[in-house]
Parts: C-alpha cells; structure tokens; sequence
C-alpha cells in the first residue's frame, strides 16, 4: 500500500479540516520542515503575537499588513482574527479565495474588500508578492509582517524585508514529520520538497529506509533495523498517541556547535539594531568570549574583510565564481538561482537563500575559516577557486554561507563601521578609545590591535616601514570664504583656551603654535592624479594607494627610482600624468591603472605612452622616526631637505592671510591645469582616516548639463530595492537620437528615488534583471569636474565625477543639452586649459605642475 501526503500539518487548524492517516507500506512525504532547527511555537502564541502586533500599529496610526499566500494561509490568519475587536481587509487576491472558501460553508469573520481610501483601523491581509508593490508603497504609514513557517530564522525579518515575522505554517514542522512517520508505520520512506535529503538521512540513522525523491543518495548505507526496532520512532509513536511532540532523543540531538555560525549570527543580531550602541555592546560580548588568535580573525571580519588592511594578500574571488560555486553545492538551476539573484541585488543575501535547506553542515571554526581563507588566496585560476569554494559551502549552513560570501565581497552590509569595531575593542577590554584609534592607525591591522587592548599593550604600536596606513582626509567647502571662516574659528577657540567649542580631534591636532590670530595658511594646488603613499629604503620600496592596495606594479618607473632615497621615508603625495610638451590628464593616467604585471615590455610602453610623477606633499616617517605628531610647517621643512630622484617633485606651497589671497590662489591652480585648492593648517599634525579642521579642499564644478534619463538600474546595499542608478543622455540635434554621456547614482534624497523608482516601473521599455531601459522623460541637471572624449559611451564623451544636482521638473526631452554643446564644453577646457598652462608656466617655472 502506498500513501501520499501532499502538503499536511498535524496541528489543528480553523479554515482546513485537520489531516488523516492509515497505515501503509510506503509513504511519499512533503518534508518542507524537515530538520531539527524548524520547530514551531504553539499556534495560540503566535496568534497572540500577531493580534498584538495588529492592535500596536493602530494605535500607532499605522495599517498593519499581514503577509500571507492567498489561498490556505491567508484565510488561516482571517480565522485567527475572529474575535479580536479588528477589522480584516483583504487583498483582491485574498478576497477571491476567501469568497471561494465562502461557498464551500466555510464561515470568516466580518471583512472588507481593499479600499485604498479606508484603511485607517483595519488590518491588511495580502499575498507575499504583494511586499514592495506600488499598492503598499502608496500606504505611507504601514507596519508589515511575514506570516510563515520560516520566521523560525532570526533573519526572517531581513530575508522578507519586512518589520516582524510570525512562525505560523501550513506545514508539518519536525515533530510533526517523526509523529507522522509513527503514526503510518511504513517500511519505505520518500521524501520531498523542503530539507527532504537531510530528513531521509535522519530517518536512515533511525533504523528506517528512507530515499529523497530529488537528491542523490548515498548508497552505502546498510539496512536491517525494522520500524518497530527503531527507538526514536518508538518514541514518536508513544508521543503520537498522547498528540504531544517527541523529546529530542541522542540520535537527534544537535551537532557539535560551530564557531563560524556564532559570528555570523552576531552578525545577524548587529544588522537586526539600528543602535549604535547595541551594535558596540553585541560586538564587545563577543570579543570578551574570544581567545587572542579568535580574536584577532574575527575582529577582521568584522570590517568586511578576509586579511588585515596591511596584509597585501587578496583573495581575487569575483562574482561568476561566487555563483559558480554556491550553484554547483546546491544544484539549483540557472532558472532559480536568477530569481533569487535578481530578487535581492546582494550576494550576502542570494548565498543565504541559494543554500538555505540544500546544504548538510558541519561544524566550522574561526581559525579553520582563516586556513580557509589562506588556502582560497593561493590557488590559482578561477576553475581551482570555483571547486574550493563550492566544496566549502556545501558544509555550511545558510548563515554561516552567506558571511563567507559577505566576506569574500567585503562587504557585510550589517550597519557596522570601523570606528565602531574600535569603540567595541575598548568597551570589551576596558581600553582607552583614543589609544585603540591611535594603535590601529599606526598597525592597520585591527586584530593585532584588539589582541594588545585586551593585554594592555596598546603602547607597543608604533608606525613603521611597508605597513600602510590610512591618508589624512581634507573636508570640501565650496568657497574660499567659507575655508578662511573654518580657521578664523578654530583659532579664535584655541587662543580663548575654550577645548569645549573643538572636536576632540581637533583639539589632539593642535600644537601649541597653533594660538595665532589671525591665521596664516599653507595654499597647494590640488592635482588631477591618485593620492599615493611610498615607503622607501635603499633596499625595498612599496607604493600603496589611499585604501592601502599595493600599486607598485602599476608604476615601476617610481618604485626603482624611490631606492635612491639615502633615507628610509614614507612619502604623502600624487602621483600625476606629467609631461613637459603635452598637457596629460587624469583620463590620460587611467591608462596606467589596474595593471598587475611588472613585465619589463609593458612597462616601457606604459612608461613611452603615459610618463608619470611623484609629486610628495608630506613626510610621514623619516630614518625610523614618526613624524606624525610634528607640526606641518616642520615636516615640510625636512621635507624640502630630501635629495629627490627625477621623477619625484615637491608640492610648491604658498602662504595666505586671507580669503581674498585663498581665491587668487585657486584661479592660478585652475590655470595651471589643477583640480583647485588643498588649504592647511601649517601647525597641524598628521591624523591619519580623518577629516578635521586643518585640511580643506576647495573645488568649483566645471558646468552642468541638463541631460534625459534613458535607463535605470537598481541599486545596492540598503538601495538594492529601487531604481537608484541613471544613465543620462544629450540630444544629437541633426538627427534627434539620445546618446548617453553618463551614469550617476549620487545627490538625490530616499524620496526622491522611491518618487523615480514608481515612475520608472510604470515607463519601463525593457527589462533586463536589474536593468531597464526607461522612457525618456526625466530631466536632471547634473554637475561634473570634467568632460573628455571617450568610447566608453555612444557620445564619444564621458564626464567625470557626475552628480545629480536637481531634477529639473520644468523642463521636457525638447530642453536638455545637446551633444554639440557638450563637445564645445570639451574643447572650451582643453584649449582654455591648454593656453592658460603655457603663460602660467613661462610667469612661475615653479608652477609647471
């Protein structure tokens, strides 16, 4: 005899009659719940948190919506309202089953159709498609809830986006399934659907034949024991017949716990609190819990990455052989593994429900996940890193995957900076916060920071050669006037002695030189190159970039000259296309970037093609001393007393008294071919990471153009939900044919994009995933540094650092600039540009940079 369950739950429900069973010889079983973890709360509890989460909306002036499939479920919730003082209305959806259910002598609750104009006071009940739909969008003030068996997972909430989850199934959960099992008494099991190859191998280790329909099983296994001889099911039999669940026997108990997993559900904790210090007293319990070697991993991971920032290892896993490999442990198909992808815009959270129930755990610890991470950074070629990979995760649970994966992008997405990770570090181990910032600054490596906090050894951290550390930020003012207010105040503060009206980070940065008014200010020009930092000795020289990337292969021409330093330095500067007969541009030194080789053929070309400088702002570190708390004006000094190879220059500094001589000084950089102004304080110290009061930049945008969205993409992070991304277009006025210049996705508020967001799904043309070609009849102004011929885009130009500035609602397509505007723009700057370079040079030979 055989028995098929289809979908079945033995608990009782109100808008279903309750499930049969008779004994068979074989039983084909749906297994949706089938591991232990999915065990669900009494129904009586979970109604009474629904109704409470109901009832606390309303009286919030919220509409609570309630998300539940629109045959079975949703009318499950309707039955669960009865009697609750509230007022259900129901999805068009909804309301067509219910109606159905109606006819068949089923009796609801009174209830309302959808009616957008009336829902103040009434509960929401729509299917789950319906979550981020334009119908709920539209509801400005909402508070929603998934109703479903997978709430049991603490990140239901982040898998659904939703406000709550509530653990309420149609579904047997484990017990159900052993007592079901007990009850029919079969000889042979199939199971499907759901954990069906784990509940089948849960059942074989109970003495019972059991086969997932849709796995490949393991043949090896031997059988003998008889149904009645297996003593769980013995017990689930005996638990069966008094309809109470089964205890948690040895043959089911729950296997060793696994550290990675701990991680990644303080992860989870810390992503679920929008509270700064929740999230720094989660993360400090947990570094209390760590030994040193633990500690200095996952304070690592913590940042969102695999490696210290110092450590020039890379892992060089992209995107493919991430799929790759999550798509080869599960084997899920292409079809799925798209929806899914496509549905979150975040390989976090595709890794989370790509292997969510297809995977067998293991335990997995945090040092054996560091190996792991060794061992993936030293294969080669992405064949050998796809199979490592998916051999990996096939032995994780879904969470613990989905923070390989984060890591693996560097990214966690959890709402977790590095500053907090510091200030987590010093409430764990009761340590100085400034000397946690300080320690880490100077070792870039935050896990060796956490492990000498929490021995008291902050003290032994010291800045050193070929161990990068982070640039000293300038903050931007659009005017020159508005830089000399910034120091005018500062150092009206510091000569009252008023430490009470500065920033701590301002007050440390101070010397006390500093008691001057009024100021005076070191003016340098700010080039159109990337910030650099080189460590050089007469034996090794290393060039790093602003996020601590090693580079020295991209410009080998520098790093074999910076040996000839006599002195162990560490340089602050940029490195500038530079020739003497031509004018070089940034777009020219891109050309120069992302190289990884050092072959000597390439570099000549390079080198021929795009010849390159060092132009050095600041000394760091000189013949192993620190020059970190030196004032400016000295490091300049020593600075200027360096013997320099030829392809290193010095940064020429000018000193100004006001706003008037600031301004003066900005119009010359432009003419000199500069971005504009870095403006300092010259008896400041050096603050690594961070902005203050004594750096200032000082930039004009070039123009603005008035431009058509022509497609819209979605975003990523918290933005992975809306159209946040455009590609703008001008008008070719001798045909009238769009023709793209950019891409921007800065300068608009969240309200701004969710108003886009609905106007670009209603006007879609073309839809591919996360991209959609979109009607043209959006107008923004965007501004930009920069225009120059490219092929990157159909305009043959592309602008550089676009933002939006407005969108323009009083203008229409017949309005926006045209592609013969924007090519006069380009040639306006390279022939304004071009002159003014040759009289400022032949007035200033020190102004030839």
């Amino acid at each position: 005899s055989l028995l098929y369950t289809g979908d079945f739950k033995l608990r009782r429900g109100q808008s279903a009659e309750p499930a049969e069973w008779t004994a068979a010889s074989t039983l084909i079983m749906e297994t949706t719940y089938g591991i232990p973890r999915y065990r669900l709360p009494p129904t009586e509890e979970v109604i009474a948190q629904i109704i409470a989460f109901c009832r606390d909306a309303i009286e919030n002036d919220e509409v609570p919506v309630l998300l539940g499939y629109s045959l079975g479920k949703a009318q499950e919730i309707l039955c669960a309202l009865a009697g609750a003082d509230l007022v259900p209305m129901l999805h068009g959806s909804v309301y067509r089953m219910t109606r159905i259910y109606e006819q068949y002598g089923q009796k609801f609750c009174h209830y309302l159709r959808y009616q957008p104009n009336d829902l103040a006071g009434k509960v929401l009940i729509c299917p789950p498609s319906a979550n981020r739909s334009r119908m709920l969008e539209k509801i400005p003030h909402k508070r929603v809830a998934m109703i479903s068996g997978w709430a049991v997972d603490p990140s239901a909430i982040y898998r659904y986006q939703v406000d709550a989850a509530f653990p309420l199934s149609d579904h047997a959960d484990y017990d159900d399934l052993l007592r079901y099992v007990a009850l029919v008494g079969p000889k042979r099991v199939f199971t499907l659907h759901g954990f069906a190859a784990q509940f089948a191998l849960d059942l074989r280790a109970r003495g019972i034949e059991a086969w997932a329909l849709t796995e490949e099983n393991q043949m090896e296994l031997t059988f003998g024991t008889s149904l009645a001889e297996s003593p769980d099911i013995a017990v689930a039999v005996s638990t069966a017949e008094s309809n109470g669940p089964p205890p948690v026997t040895a043959a089911a108990t729950t296997p060793a716990p696994s550290e990675f997993l701990g991680f990644a559900n303080v992860g989870q904790a810390i992503a679920a609190t929008p509270a700064k210090l929740e999230k720094v007293r989660l993360l400090a319990e947990y570094f209390s819990t760590l030994d040193d070697e633990q500690l200095a991993i996952a304070t690592v991971y913590f940042t969102g990455h695999a490696f210290p920032q110092t450590d020039l290892r890379t892992l060089q896993v992209g995107g493919s052989v991430i799929y790759r490999a999550l798509g080869g442990a599960t084997k899920i198909s292409d079809a799925e593994f798209r929806r899914i992808a496509h549905s979150h815009g975040d390989a976090g959270k595709t890794g989370f429900d790509v292997l969510d129930g297809r995977t067998v755990p293991e335990p997995f610890g945090i040092i054996e996940s560091y190996k792991f991470f060794e061992e993936l950074q030293k294969l080669r070629g992405p064949v050998a890193k796809k199979e490592a990979l998916q051999n990996r995760v096939a032995r994780l649970s879904a969470r613990e995957g989905q923070y390989v994966v984060k890591i693996l992008t560097g990214d966690l997405r959890i709402g977790l900076r590095e500053g907090l990770v510091e200030e987590a570090i010093a409430k764990a181990f009761n340590a100085p916060l400034d000397e946690v910032k300080e320690a880490n600054m100077l070792l870039g490596d935050i896990g060796r920071t956490a492990v000498l906090a929490r021995n008291n050894e902050l003290h032994r951290a010291e800045l050193s050669l070929f161990r990068p550390i982070k640039c000293m930020l300038a903050s931007p003012e659009p005017t020159a006037e508005a830089i000399w207010k910034r120091f005018v105040d500062v150092a009206a503060a510091v000569s009252a002695a008023e430490p009470k009206n500065l920033s701590p980070e301002t007050a440390a940065a101070t010397t006390p030189a500093a008691k001057q008014s009024p100021p005076t200010v070191y003016v340098e020009d700010k080039f159109d190159g990337i910030r650099a930092q080189l460590h050089a000795s007469r034996a090794r020289s290393e060039i790093f970039s602003r996020d601590l990337k090693r580079i020295t292969s991209q410009f080998p021409e520098i790093a074999e000259q910076a040996r000839e330093f006599s002195e162990e330095v560490i340089l602050d500067g940029e490195i500038i296309a530079f020739a003497e007969d031509r004018r070089l541009t940034f777009f020219d030194l891109q050309k120069r970037l992302g190289r990884k080789t050092d072959a000597l053929d390439l570099f000549e070309t390079s080198s021929a093609d795009v010849p390159v400088i060092f132009v050095a702002f600041d000394l760091l570190f000189l013949n192993g001393r620190s020059l970190l708390r030196t004032a400016l004006r000295e490091r300049r000094e020593l600075l200027r007393g360096l013997k320099l190879p030829s392809k290193f220059q010095i940064a020429s500094v000018v000193a100004a008294h006001s706003a008037n001589e600031i301004e003066r000084e900005f119009k010359r950089a432009r003419l000199r071919l500069n971005e504009g102004l870095m403006v300092k304080d010259p008896q400041s110290f050096y603050s690594p990471g961070r902005r203050g009061m004594f750096w200032f930049k000082l930039k004009k945008e070039l123009a603005t153009l008035d431009v058509v969205v022509v497609a819209a993409e979605l975003g990523h992070g918290k933005r992975n939900h809306v159209l946040s991304d455009y590609t703008f277009a001008v008008r070719d006025e001798q045909n009238g044919e769009l023709l793209p210049i950019g891409k921007a996705y800065s300068g608009l508020t969240d309200a701004e994009i969710a108003e886009l967001t609905e106007h670009f799904k209603d006007n879609t043309l073309i839809e591919r995933g996360r991209y959609r070609e979109v009607k043209p009849d959006v107008v923004l102004e965007v501004a930009f540094n920069s225009i120059q011929p490219s092929t990157r885009h159909s305009s043959g130009l592309a602008l550089r650092f676009p933002r939006i500035k407005a969108i323009r609602r009083d203008k229409t397509i017949e309005n926006i600039d045209t592609l013969a505007y924007a090519q006069q723009l380009a040639a306006q700057q390279d022939r304004g540009n071009s002159s003014a370079s040759s009289r400022a040079r032949s007035r200033d030979p020190a102004a030839k940079l």
